[in-house]
C-alpha cells in the first residue's frame, strides 16, 4: 500500500518536473520572438499615437494595457463558455485586438475632423496672404485661431520649422503623419507655388474650390452607399442579436453550442461566414472617386 502510494507520489512528480521543464522550454524558445513583436507594434503605436494623434501617451502604456484587456477578456469568457478553450482563446484574442481597434477609431475621427475643418484653414490662408502676411505667418494665423485638430497640425508643422527643418520637408511630414488626400493636395499646390512662384492668394482660393468639390462628390457617395453600409453592419450583428433571442427560448440549447464540439464546430463557421459576408459588402460600398 506504502509502495504503491509512494510510485504514485513519484510519477507526479515526474510528471510536474517535465511538464514545467516543457513550459520553460517554451517560454525561452518562445520569448524572443514574442519580444521583437512586441518591440514593433510599440513602434507602430509610438508613430500612430505620437505622430499621428498628436498625444503624448507612452507606448509601453498601451502595450500593459493590452495585455490586461486581454486576460480580462479571456477570464471572462472563460466564465461565460464554462471553461471552453475556444471560447477562452475567443475572448482573449478579441482584447488583443481591441486596443488597436480604438486606435484606428481615433485616428479616423481625428483625419475626419480635419477634412471638414480643411476648407476654412485654406481660405484663412488666403485671407492672410491677401493682407499681406507671407505663408508662414499665414500658417501661424491658422495655429492660433484655426480650431483643433487643424490648429495642432500647423502648429506642429510651425514647431518643425522653428526648429531648422525647411518648409517644404514640414510640410511634406506633416502630410504623411495626416494621411489625407486633400491634405497632400494643398501642400504639393503649396510647394509648386513655392517654386514657380505666382499669386498665391488665387492659387489658395482654387485649391479651397477643388476640396470642396471633392468632399461633396464623396458626401454624395457616402450618401448613396449609406444603405448598403448600415446593411453591413445589420447582417454582422444579426447573428448575435439571433443567439440571444434562442437564449431566452432556450438557455440550455444555446449553452451547448460553447460547451459540445459539434456546436463549437458551428460557431466557428457562423463567425467566419459572418466576417467574410461584412467585408464583403464594405468592399463592394467601397467606392474610390
Amino acid at each position: 500500500m506504502i509502495l504503491a502510494a509512494w510510485s504514485e507520489t513519484s510519477r507526479l512528480a515526474v510528471t510536474s518536473v517535465v511538464m514545467f521543464l516543457a513550459v520553460a522550454a517554451a517560454v525561452m524558445v518562445g520569448a524572443n520572438p514574442l519580444l521583437t513583436l512586441i518591440r514593433r507594434q510599440e513602434r507602430h503605436y509610438d508613430h500612430v499615437l505620437r505622430h499621428s494623434l498628436l498625444l503624448d501617451v507612452s507606448p509601453r502604456f498601451v502595450t500593459v494595457a493590452t495585455g490586461a484587456i486581454m486576460l480580462f477578456l479571456g477570464l471572462l469568457g472563460y466564465i461565460v463558455t464554462s471553461g471552453s478553450l475556444a471560447g477562452t482563446l475567443l475572448a482573449g484574442g478579441a482584447g488583443v485586438l481591441l486596443p488597436g481597434a480604438v486606435i484606428r477609431l481615433l485616428r479616423r475621427r481625428r483625419q475626419g475632423r480635419i477634412e471638414t475643418q480643411l476648407v476654412g484653414g485654406v481660405q484663412m490662408l488666403a485671407s492672410g496672404v491677401r493682407a499681406g502676411l507671407n505663408l508662414v505667418q499665414s500658417m501661424e494665423m491658422i495655429a492660433r485661431d484655426a480650431p483643433a485638430p487643424l490648429r495642432e497640425e500647423f502648429a506642429h508643422l510651425l514647431s518643425e520649422y522653428e526648429y531648422g527643418v525647411p518648409l517644404d520637408e514640414a510640410m511634406e511630414s506633416a502630410a504623411r503623419r495626416i494621411e489625407l488626400p486633400d491634405v497632400r493636395l494643398l501642400f504639393a499646390a503649396l510647394q509648386t507655388h513655392r517654386q514657380r512662384g505666382g499669386d498665391l492668394g488665387e492659387t489658395l482660393d482654387r485649391i479651397a474650390a477643388s476640396i470642396r468639390e471633392i468632399q461633396r462628390l464623396e458626401s454624395r457617395v457616402r450618401t448613396l452607399t449609406a444603405q448598403g453600409r448600415a446593411t453591413a453592419r445589420w447582417l454582422g450583428a444579426m447573428p448575435g442579436v439571433v443567439m440571444l433571442i434562442l437564449y431566452f427560448i432556450d438557455a440550455t440549447g444555446v449553452l451547448s453550442l460553447f460547451t459540445d464540439g459539434l456546436g463549437k464546430m458551428i460557431l466557428a463557421l457562423v463567425v467566419v461566414l459572418n466576417i467574410i459576408g461584412f467585408l464583403w459588402i464594405r468592399k463592394i460600398m467601397a467606392i474610390d472617386i
